[in-house]
C-alpha cells in the first residue's frame, strides 16, 4: 500500500490550477496566483475587463518579463504632494548664520 499526498491548488473560481506532489511547489504556484489575482484586480478597477486584466497580470508577473518589469518599476519615485520649499542659500539673510 502506498499513501500520497497531493497538493492542490485552488483558484478564486473554485478551479484546481494544479497538483504538486511538493510543499513547496505548491506553495510557489498559490503565492504566484494570489498575485496574478492582485494584479488583475488593480487593472479592473480601471474598467479593464476581467479577462483581459487576468491576460494582463499574467504577462507581468510572467518570469521572463517580471524580472526587467520590478528593474524599472523600481526606479520609479514618489511624486511629493507639495512642492518642496527652495533651500536657503549660504550667505544670504535668510540662510545666514549671523
Amino acid at each position: 500500500m502506498t499513501i500520497r499526498t497531493v497538493h492542490q491548488v485552488i483558484s478564486k473560481k473554485g478551479l484546481v490550477i494544479g497538483e504538486y506532489m511538493n510543499l513547496k511547489f505548491a506553495k510557489d504556484m498559490d503565492n504566484r496566483t494570489d498575485v496574478l489575482y492582485y494584479v488583475a484586480e488593480l487593472i479592473e478597477e480601471q474598467g479593464v475587463e476581467e479577462t483581459l486584466a487576468e491576460k494582463i497580470a499574467e504577462t507581468i508577473i510572467d518570469d521572463n518579463i517580471r524580472h526587467d518589469f520590478l528593474a524599472r518599476l523600481k526606479t520609479v519615485k514618489d511624486i511629493p504632494t507639495e512642492e518642496p520649499e527652495p533651500a536657503a542659500v549660504k550667505g544670504t539673510a535668510e540662510g545666514s548664520d549671523e
